[in-house]
């Protein structure tokens, strides 16, 4: 029992001191973005109340909140899991963008054959999962097997995802010849996923899904043990047997499935056709805002949902401030900036201290 005391109270001493400094940062970064907007002569004070209230105010704003929180679930995930090797994926955006043209080339192709929801549906999601589990285990192996960075790998293949998305949507027999976007036609309505209710998308489950198997993974099994030994150190773990070209290779697998199938489920569920900028939001990449949010949330797979979902509101709020008050969207990238700043700072002193 005094063990177990013991470990309550460590337990508060944490959760206490991430309440302090997640406070201390949104304190900070909300004080920045008030000097802000108050020198370039916009109301502060109903600046900040449309920020911060815009995603609760109406079902529309709350759904649109839901609708941005799901992909950046799957690209921070995408982020965070070679992360925890000290390794960085940059590329959650060109892997999420590989498994909705995955998704949608298998869906189109097959519209014609007349095969059932519930075959189509989790055909389509398997093929968004392969795509981007493919997308990101080349760069993992690159670097196993001939050490090359990762960083650069992953950045070159978001631009061949990219071109790829764009070949897709303008080439015969997928192109709607008749858009004014680079765009598919829709997908056959079999392999659409409906929303569950209101406006909210049916993906939602397969965020829940997602964060619950992370944690279990993470938390409940070897593999997940054997990340987090070669995440706190390396030297140690090759010596008790782990295999770190293993490691290397499924940390990127598992990050590009995740964010393959987030880009899956966006062309599923939100847009029902491949379109030419489907992932992104706010005028910048998930990939980008999954790097953000992986980095407020520490890692942490159970902090990555409540993080994604105080990045979407802040976004949503953005984008309300742009409608209502013609305030640049880029206000609230400065904002997250400065909080991941001041979050990576503190938690650097941190750690100096222990």
């Amino acid at each position: 029992m005094r063990l177990n005391n013991e470990s309550y109270r460590e337990l508060l001493l944490k959760v206490k001191k991430s309440i302090i400094v997640y406070g201390v940062s949104i304190i900070i970064s909300f004080a920045v973005i008030s000097v802000i907007i108050g020198l370039l002569g916009f109301n502060v004070p109903r600046a900040l109340r449309t920020l911060v209230t815009t995603s609760f105010k109406s079902s529309f704003g709350f759904e649109e909140t839901i609708k941005k929180t799901i992909p950046l679930i799957f690209t921070t995930y995408a982020f965070a899991i070679p992360f925890m090797i000290k390794f960085f994926n940059i590329g959650g955006w060109g892997q999420m963008l590989f498994g909705g043209t995955t998704a949608t080339v298998v869906g189109l192709s097959l519209a014609g054959v007349g095969l059932p929801g519930i075959i189509m549906i989790p055909l389509l999601l398997l093929s968004g999962i392969v795509g981007g589990a493919f997308f990101g285990f080349v760069p993992g192996f690159l670097k196993a097997r001939y050490d090359i960075n990762p960083i650069i790998s992953t950045i070159m293949f978001n631009f061949v995802a990219y071109l790829l998305v764009n070949f897709v949507c303008t080439t015969h027999p997928f192109t709607a010849p008749l858009e004014g976007h680079p765009m598919t036609n829709p997908l056959p309505d079999s392999g659409l996923l409906p929303p569950i209710w209101g406006g909210i998308p049916s993906s939602i489950i397969f965020a829940l899904l997602a964060i619950l198997v992370m944690y279990v993974l993470m938390k409940k099994t070897r593999l997940g043990y054997e990340i987090t030994a070669v995440g706190y150190n390396l030297s140690a773990a090759q010596t008790y047997g782990i295999n770190f070209s293993k490691t290397i290779m499924i940390t990127f697998l598992l990050g590009g499935a995740l964010a393959g199938l987030g880009g899956a489920l966006e062309v599923m569920a939100i847009q029902g056709k491949l379109i030419e900028g489907f992932a992104k939001t706010s005028g910048a990449q998930y990939g980008v805002f999954g790097i953000l949010t992986c980095l407020v949330s520490g890692g942490n797979p159970l902090g990555i949902p409540v993080a994604a979902f105080f990045m979407s509101v802040l976004l949503v709020g953005a984008d309300s401030l742009q409608r209502t008050m013609q305030l640049p969207v880029e206000m609230v990238f400065i904002m997250q900036a400065v909080i991941v700043l001041i979050l990576v700072v503190i938690r650097k002193k941190m750690e100096e201290g222990r």
